[in-house]
Parts: C-alpha cells; structure tokens; sequence
C-alpha cells in the first residue's frame, strides 16, 4: 500500500471510528465476497494489499455515506449537504484567504460535530473492488537519442510523455532501485551490463518516477518525502533534475516542492506538469495560511490560483505545478482545485480533473474540469458533469476539441460526448444492460469499448457527429479484455481473461486480435490463451506493457501457479501469436515488472535485477544485479 492510499485510508476510519458495523458489512461477510468473486474474477498475488485496503475504503465510504443520509433525514443537511455536484459550468477562484479559511473551517466542524459528515470517495484506479486500471493509450516511441531502435514508456496520450520506475536513452538503462531511493545508471552493452553511474537521495525520500530529456540531457527524479513537524507529519512531493551529460557524476541542477503526497505527472514540449493530493491537517489558523493553503517551494500558494470547490467544504486539494526543463529552479506556473479526490486526463491541449459522487441506488455523478495548458501556463477553462464513473482514465478521449466518454452507471452504460464547455451535445445511453465497460480506447471520430458479465461484446462507435455518436458494430465472444492497443492501422490487440461462456469463471490469460478494417463489422482474427496463468498486471499498470506494432513485440508480465513468467509475443498473419519467451522473473519490487528493448535485446527488469535476452534466439545473454 502507498502513502497516498495510506492517507486515504486514516481519515475515513477518523470519521468511521464510532459507527456501528452493519452484520452484512463485517469482516466475515466480506471475505465470503470476496471468496465468491473470485469464481468472476482472479486477482494476482501482488494487488491482496490494495483489495485489503479498498475493502476498507469502500466499508468505510459505505457507513460514511449512510451517516450523511440519515442525517439528511433527519433535517440536519449541513451546508448544501444535498447539492453534491456544482450546476456551474464556471470555474470559481478564491477572492481572499479567509474565503478558503471558511471552506476547510467548515469541513473541519462538520467532521469534529459529525453534523454532516460527507466525505465520499470517487472511483480510483487503485481503490476500488469494481473498477480495475487498464490502458489504451498509444504506445509512445521517441526518435531522441543517439539510437532510435529502442521502446519507451507506454503512455496514455500520444505525444505527452510520463514518469516511470524505468528509463533507456538506447544507451543506458535508469532504473530505480527497490529501496526506493537510489537510481542506477546502467550501460547496456547488448547484454553485457555494467553500473556506471547512481544517483542517490536521502533514506526518507522514495523516488515515485522517473523522466529523461535526452535533448537536453537531464534527469528529472519525481520523489516523496515525509516531514515531522509540532502539529503532526506531512508530505511533500518535490522534482529534482539532473545533468547527466557525464553519467558518471549526475549533478543536481534544480529543485522544486510542492504539498502533497505524490499523485501523477506528465511532460510535454520540454515542460513538466506535477499533480500532488494535499490533506488539509488540523488544527489551522486563520491568520495564517500556510496551515490551510499548499505551499509551493515552501510558500503558500496565491489565493487566486485556487479553485475553489463545488460544495461549501474543502478538507484536500489537487495541486498542479509546471516546470521548464529548460530552468528547473523556477516554477512556471500553479493552481489547485479543491476536491475530495479525482483523476486526472491530460491530453496534448488540456488537463481534465474528474471526480465522482456516489449518489442514491447505485447512481453515480462526475464532474470535470478543465484546464488548458500551454508552455507551462495554466489556464482554468470550464467545468462539466455527466452520469455514470469512468472504468479508468482511458475511458475518457479528447478529439479536436471534443471530449468523449464511456460511463457506467448502475446497471446500464452510456457514451457522451462534450463540446468545449464540457456540455453535453450527443449521447448513447442504456447500452449493455447489467454488464459494465471493462476497457476502451478512441482513434480518430471512432471509439472501441469493451462490457462483460458472461460475454465479451466489444462495441464500436462512429463519433463523426458529435450530436449524434451511434453504436456501429458489435462482436461478442467468450472472456474480456482489460488492455486495448491499436496494433497497425487495421488491428486492436486486446489483453485479458478467457471465462467459460455460461459462467463467467475465468480460465487463463487471453490475447486477442481484432480485425477492425471495417469498423462496422469488427471480427476476432485470432487468440491465445495461456491457460497456466491466472492473471496479469496490465489491468491494474498499462506502463508494464510493451506492445510495439513497428518491432511486432507484445510483452508482458503474467502470474501462475509456480510464480510470475515474462512472456513475449510476436503476431503474424498466417498463424496469429507466437510465444518467443517465457521466462522466471527474479527480483522483488513493490512497482512491478518492465520489459524493453534497445536494438535486437530485451530487457526485462524487476526491482534490483536486470536480466537480457537475444530477440533473434531468445536466449539469455547476460544479467545484473544492482
């Protein structure tokens, strides 16, 4: 579990202490649940952590949400208790510090007096039982380097790159060590590999991610760090950038913080853009506002720079921070938004914040935010809302200016589109009765999305006209796919679980290749199962995939019964996938497996271990460990 999942956490069971515990809602009942779900479902051995902690969240944002209703009930709404989305389409900005002072006062009484209490939770990649992270993101590959044959993260959004625990400039490797606060630069050498370089933080530090600007030769290390003060602890998420023009002696070139735990970040055109999740601790003064407002680079924020919330409440913020690459020792521009806790979507014009209400049977509500964002300014744009939760942040696409979703809500979905005022001009709604979206991905005016319960429709959707988007095709056939990847102009390659027909039990991993040529008549081309394996992290972290159609490579990481294999794919026409490698993966690492290449060798990495294979024999031509 992560600090930010961590936090979460100690502040719902500070509301949720005193609440008596429904009989249904006990440990017991929860476990004969789970125990049922996983005749559904299998979930790897890594993620038992993260369900432990969502069935705490979700117990506790459960009994939460009750106590807030009954007191509805009972007459005792607080403030604008029961107008939970903002009807706005303006952004708001704080006029003064004492504006903000009363909104997280506020939070804070109600939360103390238990008058109202109503923190909810939104739907996270990380937090919740329901909705697993899956990606469909372009695979990004850069031409910057002195080699261009090498793979790069696999990123959301074409074109805006992000942070991972792993790096290569076709030379050297950077890898974050399992320690969580040392960075190792590794020459490659086709396999013969050798430690040339490191950088190294404090012990308290924990380097979250990673980014290289080869143009420029610098580093940037994302990291956290905890802070003990006369109140209590906090966090702080900074960004340290380094030359690395001499790999040997890294030199430390620029540093910025800003509060918060660690959220997400991108970079785009030579500008880091930083989001951190800030709790507001008690107690705060109103005199002072660096108790009650982030600060940044130990400063507090302008008043102006905050959006303010929805709701008369505030108790966390996201904060965003821009960086230039360029003068990494100034900070280009700042907002935050309260929030009770969102996600993010930034595509290669706007950040959208997204966060979702849980509303009365099963009904959900998001609002969206945007902000434009352009050479490191930030601009706040619009605010919308729409029905349903988003499967994850590929389930929401911006296309010349349009935003289009894939929404579940209740037992129904929906496909919305929105203009540039985040207003709804077109929609599809009560699409695939009692089964919910399990992954998507958009091209272009088409999207593809993927339901499931006993079935695997996968649904293609012509959104040339944004008032009127139709459902244009639709394949069903037995299991799921978690991961979409567009494989070639004419292909989307799926990654998921093969399930019997009748029952929906799961029955080994699934790689599926669908022929979408014709968008109207989508068909299964070919499939694979591998039916030792019980699952896989790409639902949960698209980074841990490559899936590089120029280089015909799909690999990945899959759990089975003797432990976790590395598996590497190619796909060809005749006989559809052919399985290269299958490897143990040694190492241990709370961030998971990555696999890249640089020219004709793969290499696999997992906390402090390196291993290299030969693509042309797959055979083993050396390792390292760090």
């Amino acid at each position: 579990m992560n600090k930010n999942e961590q936090n979460v956490i100690d502040q719902i069971r500070k509301g949720a202490e005193e609440i008596e515990v429904p009989d249904r809602l006990k440990p017991d009942q929860i476990r004969e649940l789970l125990e049922n779900r996983k005749q559904k479902k299998r979930f790897p051995i890594s993620r038992i952590g993260v369900l432990a902690a969502a069935c705490v969240v979700v117990v506790s944002g459960i009994l939460l949400w009750t106590d807030q209703r009954m007191g509805q009930k009972n007459g005792d709404t607080g403030q604008n208790a029961d107008s939970q989305i903002s009807a706005s389409k303006e952004l708001a900005m704080a006029e003064s510090y004492d504006q903000i002072y009363q909104y997280v006062k506020s939070y804070q009484d109600s939360m103390m007096t238990r008058e109202a209490v109503t923190y909810d939770l939104g739907i996270t990649e990380e937090a919740s039982l329901d909705s697993s992270v899956s990606a469909n993101g372009f695979g990004m590959k850069q031409e910057y380097g002195n080699s261009g044959d090498y793979s790069q993260t696999n990123v959301r959004q074409e074109g805006v790159d992000e942070g991972d625990i792993v790096k290569t400039d076709g030379i050297y490797l950077y890898v974050v060590e399992e320690n969580g606060y040392v960075v190792d630069i590794v020459s490659v050498n086709g396999g013969n590999m050798e430690k040339c370089g490191s950088v190294t933080l404090e012990k308290e530090c924990t380097i979250r991610e990673i980014y290289l600007d080869t143009e420029r030769k610098r580093m940037v290390l994302i990291s956290e760090q905890d802070y003990m003060t006369a109140d209590g602890g906090t966090v702080e998420t900074e960004a340290l950038t380094y030359d690395i023009a001499d790999v040997a002696e890294p030199k430390e070139i620029g540093r910025m913080s800003q509060s918060g735990n660690y959220n997400t970040s991108r970079m785009a055109n030579g500008y880091l853009y930083l989001f951190s999740t800030y709790y507001v601790n008690s107690p705060i003064v109103r005199e002072d506002p660096s108790t009650y407002v982030p600060l940044i680079n130990e400063k507090e924020m302008e008043r102006s720079d905050i959006c303010l919330p929805q709701v008369s409440q505030g108790c966390m913020y996201e904060v965003i921070t821009s960086i230039d690459i360029a003068n990494p020792d100034e900070i280009c521009d700042s907002t935050a938004i309260f929030s009770k806790g969102g996600q993010t979507y930034v595509s290669n014009q706007n950040i959208y914040y997204y966060e979702t209400q849980w509303e009365d049977s099963d009904r959900y509500t998001t609002t969206v935010r945007k902000f434009a964002y352009q050479d490191g300014k930030l601009e706040g744009k619009a605010q919308g809302s729409f029905a349903g939760y988003l499967n994850d942040t590929f389930s929401i696409d911006e296309y010349q200016g349009k935003l289009r979703v894939v929404t579940t809500d209740g037992d129904t979905n929906a496909v919305y589109v929105m203009n540039e005022s985040l207003e709804i001009t077109g929609a599809i709604e009560d699409l695939a009765k009692d089964e919910r979206v399990y992954s998507a991905r958009f091209i272009g005016d088409t999207g593809y999305f993927v339901t499931f319960r006993e079935t695997d429709p996968l649904f293609s959707v012509d959104l040339s006209d944004p008032e009127n988007p139709r459902i244009i095709g639709e394949l069903k056939i037995p299991g799921f796919s978690e991961y979409l990847h567009f494989y070639g102009e004419d292909r989307l390659l799926g990654i998921g679980m093969a399930a019997d027909e009748n029952t929906g039990a799961t029955e080994g991993v699934k790689l599926t290749m669908f022929d979408i040529s014709d968008r109207t008549d989508v068909k299964e081309e070919a499939t694979y199962v591998i039916e030792d394996a019980y699952g896989t992290d790409v639902a949960y972290d698209y980074k841990a995939v490559l899936a590089d159609p120029q280089k015909n490579l799909i690999g990945f990481a899959a759990y089975g019964i003797r432990g976790e294999d590395y598996y590497l794919f190619t796909y060809e026409e005749e006989t559809g996938f052919v399985c290269r490698l299958q490897e143990e993966i040694n190492g241990n690492s709370s961030g998971g497996t990555r696999g890249l290449y640089i020219g004709d060798t793969l290499y696999v990495i997992r906390g402090n271990v390196i291993e290299a294979y030969d693509l042309a024999n797959s055979k083993k031509s050396g390792d390292i460990i760090l």
